[in-house]
């Protein structure tokens, strides 16, 4: 059975702001930016925005497309959303169209460079069927996907990272677990996409990969 996540943060918005800054030691920008220069998102570029929750994505996106890009914001809690929007307000960003709905019901018109999952690899068949359906939106020969995540460290920071996690999962009231952070990232992504490039940075903690995705019909499992 799927998980659901629209209840947890249809109850915990209010808190995502601050749970994302403190476990990441304030440095939430930066891993953002890291991850979508990585990717190689440029100055003009559409993106995607996927789960954009809050906004937090808006700004190091902002910095490299510049007034030439766009950013299509999609969520389907309406009350993230509507601080996204606040957000995008006072920055005087113009440039963001929000879109309040499931994933897998998305419609748009125009064609994306980057699709960009921050922070909300969920569950691997729901997002993998994101994917799926994300994919026909994406530049033919130039489009990519872009998630940027937490794992559980494999080295001395794992002991550190252990109990910080464990708060944040209670304080956040998340569905998920710390054994659920032990996962296989190329294996539950990699597999998606073509010469997925991989990274992992602070302290082993953050993970970003990128790719150009398969064809549908070679991506099923």
């Amino acid at each position: 059975m799927k998980k659901d996540f629209t209840a947890v943060y249809h109850n915990s918005w209010n808190r995502y702001d601050f749970v994302a800054l403190l476990i990441q030691a304030g440095r939430d920008y930066k891993h953002r930016y890291k991850a979508i220069s990585l990717a190689g998102l440029k100055e003009g570029d559409t993106v995607l925005d996927v789960c954009c929750g809050t906004g937090l994505s808006f700004a190091p996106v902002q910095q490299i497309i510049g007034n030439k890009g766009k950013i299509i914001a999609v969520d389907i809690n309406d009350k993230m959303l509507n601080l996204a929007r606040k957000r995008a307000n006072k920055s005087g960003w113009d440039n963001i169209t929000f879109i309040n709905t499931d994933i897998e019901k998305l419609e748009i018109d125009e064609p994306i460079d980057i699709a960009l999952f921050a922070l909300c690899w969920y569950d691997k068949d729901i997002c993998a069927d994101w994917i799926r359906h994300i994919s026909k939106f994406l530049q033919k020969d130039s489009g990519k996907i872009c998630v940027l995540d937490f794992k559980l460290p494999e080295n001395w920071a794992r002991f550190i990272a252990i109990p910080i996690l464990w708060c944040t999962i209670k304080l956040l009231n998340e569905t998920f677990t710390l054994d659920e952070l032990k996962w296989d990232v190329m294996g539950e992504i990699g597999y998606l996409l073509h010469d997925p490039q991989y990274h992992v940075y602070y302290l082993d903690s953050i993970i970003t990969i990128s790719g150009k995705p398969k064809e549908l019909t070679s991506v099923s499992q």
